[in-house]
């Protein structure tokens, strides 16, 4: 099982291939949003449709083919907020643009760990 730092620079490694998909990198502040709202959601169970804990965390599955799914959100991500810093005429994504690509792709996403 990777460990907690291990998953989390697989996540900025995502969220990095997403935003060079539209050809814009992340910044510092991109990166420490998702270090504020991903590194306690690691090792946390998700919850099911009562908001009751389901085993197991993103870490314990993240080399499984759940994690896959799970990574390819974090490219989501990152290509969502690159798509906004390019409206915004921003030639980097910011720690906002992450933000709201954060929770843009956790809502649309129908699984235990994005509740």
């Amino acid at each position: 099982m990777p460990t907690q730092t291990e998953v989390f620079d697989s996540i900025v490694a995502s969220a990095k291939t997403g935003a060079d998909s539209e050809g814009v990198n992340l910044d510092e502040s991109a990166i420490a949003a998702l270090n504020l709202r991903y590194w306690a959601w690691i090792v946390t169970p998700g919850s099911d449709e009562l908001g009751l804990p389901v085993e197991p965390t993103p870490q314990e599955l993240w080399d499984t083919a759940q994690g896959a799914v799970l990574r390819r959100r974090f490219e989501e991500i990152g290509r969502l907020a690159a798509q906004q810093a390019i409206a915004s005429g921003k030639s980097e994504v910011d720690g906002v643009e992450t933000a709201g690509a954060s929770q843009r792709v956790e809502s649309d996403s129908d699984c235990p760990w994005c509740r």
